[in-house]
């Protein structure tokens, strides 16, 4: 087993495009956690927790550029079920706000459903990297949706809805690039859109409409169209039983979510707070550390959840554009090495760390400005976090490897 990890002689290769965007966020998490740790002794302050984080994960990507991408594909399946065993060691774990998802092993905290994340995607690019061209569409779609839905499933239970949105998220885009075709891929996302959209009258007979008029101009069997239409129709009729099973801080974020103003002083006061704090940032920001809402402390969770508010009370739209510039640079770049990478494995596997990524980016910062429930996921490689910042950083070391030996 051994003896196939390593390249037989190894290089260092750092690819610009890729480990640029990097640092880039690197360093303004740092300053942002500078000002937002102002006060606090340096060695309990968050500034020196992540620069910890960040010399473990220079290590692991150090040591990443020596192994082989194949040994992951080949013990792909190992790994998933390696996972699977320790999300379900978390339920036996103490509970941490009132959450089951650390292991704890000795002074060390690890949460397993973040490194979950990369291993996900091997598995869904090991499956469909090996699926042959003409497999049935629909049994690659359910065997995809399967391998990502148990460890998902699992998660949620922890409960961390958002996490197990990641899972869901990234199959989507791999099914995608593999081959299979848009149309099936909007027949198997349309029923939770009728979910969704069920919350409001009005919205789910539009949707009803639009799907309507997506399989006429498709043109499936008549039959088939008829039964898709009174599938969906169906699904919107579960959104009450749905709700119902959802954990109460859930409902609660939701309905902050649609109305943060119906509790200001409670359920209500991060997001108002958030949004207060990024516009009155401006286009140019207050200045490091001169962001009121931040360090009169009326901004929660600013180090992880809401470190994109500071940087926009503190650093103004300007430092938000330039985070969502690194992003969607970092991801482009991703992509278009995926588009020419030698090995299939390696290419779909830049795509999940590219959804990933983008997916995470995209919630937290829609997040901070109101634009979705608040869901507890972390902005990459600018929020605080351990096994977060391990993880996105590990996703970089791959795609860096891949990149360097398969291009």
């Amino acid at each position: 087993m051994f003896n196939k990890l390593f390249y037989s002689s190894p290089t260092l290769r750092l690819n610009p495009k890729i480990i640029f965007p990097v640092i880039l966020l690197c360093v303004i998490g740092l300053f942002i956690l500078s000002s937002t740790s102002a006060g606090t002794p340096f060695h309990s302050s968050s500034l020196y927790k992540q620069l910890i984080w960040m010399g473990a994960g220079l290590v692991a990507f150090l040591i990443i550029q020596t192994i082989r991408i194949q040994f992951f594909a080949e013990y792909t399946y190992i790994l998933y079920g390696l996972l699977l065993l320790a999300l379900g060691a978390t339920y036996f774990m103490p509970a941490i706000s009132g959450a089951h998802r650390w292991l704890n092993l000795g002074p060390i905290s690890i949460q397993p459903s973040e490194l979950g994340k990369i291993i996900v995607v091997f598995t869904l690019a090991k499956y469909l990297a090996d699926r042959h061209e003409n497999s049935n569409a629909w049994v690659v779609i359910g065997m995809a949706m399967f391998l990502a839905i148990i460890p998902a499933l699992m998660v949620f239970r922890q409960p961390d809805l958002g996490t197990a949105v990641i899972y869901m998220a990234v199959t989507l885009p791999m099914l995608y690039w593999s081959g299979v075709r848009s149309y099936y891929l909007f027949v198997i996302m349309a029923p939770l859109i009728s979910i969704l959209a069920a919350f409001h009258l009005v919205s789910f007979y539009i949707w009803i409409a639009i799907l309507i008029l997506v399989l006429f101009l498709s043109q499936p069997r008549l039959w088939v169209g008829i039964l898709l239409v009174f599938i969906n129709l169906g699904f919107g009729t579960l959104t009450s039983l749905l709700w119902n099973n959802l954990y109460p801080h859930q409902k609660q974020r939701i309905l902050t979510f649609l109305d943060p103003m119906q509790d200001p002083q409670g359920a209500g006061y991060q997001i108002i707070q958030s949004i207060t704090a990024i516009g009155s940032g401006g286009v140019l920001g207050k200045g490091l550390g001169e962001g009121t809402q931040t360090h009169l402390r009326f901004l929660p969770v600013r180090d992880t959840d809401f470190i994109v508010s500071v940087i926009g009370e503190e650093l103004g739209l300007l430092g938000i554009l330039v985070v969502i510039a690194a992003y969607f640079y970092l991801v482009f770049w991703k992509v278009t090495y995926a588009e020419i990478v030698h090995n299939r494995f390696a290419g779909l596997c830049m795509i999940g760390f590219s959804a990933l990524l983008l997916v995470h980016a995209t919630i937290n910062m829609g997040m901070t400005a109101g634009l979705f429930p608040v869901t507890g996921l972390p902005a990459p490689f600018i929020s605080y976090g351990g096994s977060f910042l391990l993880t996105v950083i590990i996703t970089v070391a791959l795609a860096n490897n891949i990149v360097s030996n398969n291009v």
